[in-house]
């Protein structure tokens, strides 16, 4: 079990993609959504990789723009952390969406 990471508490703002509230970088961004798209295992990873020390949500978002940039798309399949983050969010409002049309169920479960 990996150790949690005080960085992991940090939010992005619902108003992004129209998430509906503030959701936690380690919701957001999941542990094989992280392996598909980064070389990292997950986001408290890749975070702690960036070269900046990042305990808080505000220490998260003093990391200069284009350092954070720059480590994005060295360690990631994206071109920078705009781009990263409106991937996570587009994959994470379509699973809310796909559990919410199939009433919150998982398809497997629904079969046993």
């Amino acid at each position: 079990m990996r150790e949690t990471s005080p960085a992991l508490d940090a939010t992005v703002s619902g108003e992004i993609g129209g998430l509906g509230g503030d959701v936690t970088l380690d919701d957001l961004f999941g542990d094989e959504w992280m392996a598909a798209h980064t070389d990292s295992d997950c986001i408290a990873d890749f975070v702690q990789s960036c070269g900046h020390e990042v305990e808080d949500q505000e220490s998260f978002e003093n990391i200069p723009d284009r350092e954070w940039d720059d480590h994005v798309a060295a360690h990631s399949s994206f071109d920078d952390w705009r781009s990263m983050l409106s991937a996570a969010v587009e994959s994470y409002v379509g699973v809310g969406r796909s559990l919410a049309a199939d009433g919150g169920h998982d398809p497997v479960e629904a079969d046993e």
